[in-house]
């Protein structure tokens, strides 16, 4: 009886031992797996900042910077201001035609666009916008009266389209804030209503 009684206790420390050794196994086991995914999940962030700062990169590079006079040229297509004027008032120099005036001033920029690329381009002036140093967009003024007052001499870009290896000289007009700077100012042009690469030209 004794001995039936040593070994039923020698057996329930064997199960439970087991039990013991079985837990800790199974406890292991989860470290390295959460570890893994930590490791995981880290190195995906880190590949998700790389990306996000290529893909910033890569948008400020496909802005073509400029000046008065100077060609910035993007998709094969040549962009340049080639004169600027900052009058109060645009006087259309018909005494039929009144003048046009504004309480801020008028910007007249005369530009030339090149169509280097092997198919027709069409532009137009809502293409073009002036932004400020602190952001300030204009965007060109189509009020009737600064169109008769420009007369003949407007030439504008209205859907225009340009052919391959030919260029068109016209003038973009903006009515800005008296206030505004135009050496801190740059002409902020694309290459279509939903062109993604752009240009900017100073204004200096």
């Amino acid at each position: 009886m004794k001995k039936l009684f040593t070994g039923c206790l020698t057996a329930i420390g064997a199960v439970v031992v087991l039990g013991i050794i079985i837990a800790l196994f199974s406890g292991g086991d989860d470290s390295p797996d959460t570890a893994s995914g930590d490791s995981g999940d880290a190195k995906q962030e880190e590949t998700s900042d790389n990306n996000g700062q290529e893909k910033d990169k890569s948008e400020k590079e496909k802005v073509k910077k400029a000046g008065v006079g100077e060609t910035a040229t993007v998709s094969n297509v040549g962009f340049t201001v080639d004169n600027v004027k900052t009058p109060d008032k645009i006087d259309s120099g018909n005494e039929f035609v009144e003048n046009a005036t504004t309480s801020g001033k008028f910007v007249i920029l005369d530009v030339t666009v090149k169509n280097d690329q092997k198919e027709p381009l069409t532009i137009d002036s809502s293409y073009f916008k002036i932004k400020s140093a602190d952001g300030t967009t204009y965007e060109p003024i189509t009020d009737g009266q600064v169109m008769m007052a420009m007369g003949d001499s407007m030439g504008d870009f209205f859907l225009t389209q340009i052919n391959p290896g030919l260029s068109k000289s016209g003038k973009v007009v903006f009515e800005v804030s008296k206030d505004l700077k135009l050496k801190d100012s740059v002409l902020h042009s694309q290459t279509g209503f939903f062109g993604t690469e752009s240009i900017e030209i100073s204004l200096k």
